[in-house]
């Protein structure tokens, strides 16, 4: 009975452990914009840091007019640098010719994890764009010491 109790309490731990993406994105409720973060790994050392591009996408195509937002960057177990992105389009206007890149913005960020972690953990980056939510989870894991 203990190890079948035991086996259920695994499989259950290991159901709920969750395998970081390096990439994750979310749309905004009207279906004007996807914003995403893309890690370049899904880990990093304690006290290193972790290069991450922030990328939002006008899904109905170039605007006409400039148009600026902010992404609010929230991390935890480690600090993000910035911690605000100022999205901005230029706009192109109606007889102009464009390309896709003119309904894109792109912007590097920087994940730094906190120095005192000891044991394998996770840390977060939570992004806030206009009313949409994604959430960047990286793992913290500490070198192995050799003797």
């Amino acid at each position: 009975m203990k190890v079948l109790t035991l086996l259920c309490a695994g499989l259950l731990w290991a159901s709920c452990a969750e395998e970081p993406d390096r990439l994750v994105g979310t749309t905004t409720e009207d279906g004007r914009f996807d914003m995403s973060l893309e890690a370049v790994r899904d880990w990093v050392r304690p006290g290193q840091s972790l290069p991450i591009k922030v990328r939002v996408e006008s899904l109905t195509g170039p605007l006409n007019d400039p148009w600026v937002a902010e992404i609010e960057l929230v991390a935890n177990n480690g600090n993000v640098s910035p911690s605000l992105v100022n999205v901005v389009f230029d706009g192109v206007a109606v007889d102009e010719a464009y390309t896709a890149a003119d309904s894109v913005f792109e912007a590097w960020i920087t994940f730094e994890a906190g120095s005192r972690i000891e044991a394998a953990s996770q840390g977060e980056i939570h992004a806030l764009f206009l009313d949409a939510r994604s959430t960047l989870k990286i793992r913290i894991t500490p070198e192995l010491e050799t003797e």
